[in-house]
């Protein structure tokens, strides 16, 4: 009797499609919104270093610990999911990362602040149209209108990235 394998699907109905749309939406507008607004960076820890009655090292290895963490919560939702589900945790946990790499002060320059800020926007905005073509391939979605959006979604997702790429380009000449 041969025994069926379970495949894990992190994102395995329409309604967890909508959630993973709208989670990378928001998260990918918010850090293209840092990288061309020219905010200034706030640098901080996880945990910030003055807020426990802990000493320096401890809160330090405190964070440490939780950014080792994320790296294997990461990792093991990588190796765990196919196909484009891949992709959207691939997008979202580079960005993730990227955005703890953040605190460290030695990148504390304005250059590569901006450049971790322009990857952390592309990691995310590659998550959001991977999670938006999971949904637009959700089986009640299968019809010539849905795979007729998908084309175009995926034409306005290239434009996008284009421009992105161009504007990246463009700021960086300038500075």
């Amino acid at each position: 009797m041969a025994q069926r394998e379970y495949k894990f699907q992190l994102i395995g109905n329409r309604f967890n499609a909508v959630i993973a749309v709208c989670l990378t939406g928001f998260l990918a507008a918010r850090d293209l919104r840092a990288v061309f607004s020219g905010a200034p960076h706030k640098s901080g820890w996880l945990i910030p270093l003055d807020s426990f009655p802990l000493p320096i090292w401890a809160v330090i290895t405190l964070n440490l610990f939780f950014y080792i963490y994320m790296l294997w919560l990461g990792y093991w939702c990588y190796r765990g999911t196919q196909g484009n589900e891949r992709v959207v945790v691939g997008g979202f946990f580079t960005a993730a990362l990227l955005g703890l790499l953040g605190s460290i002060k030695a990148l504390g320059s304005p250059h590569a602040i901006t450049a971790i800020r322009s990857v952390q926007a592309l990691g995310m905005s590659v998550a959001f149209f991977a999670a938006l073509l999971i949904l637009l391939k959700s089986p009640e979605w299968q019809s010539g209108d849905a795979q007729a959006a998908g084309r175009l979604l995926l034409f306005v997702g290239a434009f996008v990235v284009f421009v992105f790429v161009i504007g990246a380009v463009l700021y960086f000449a300038w500075r």
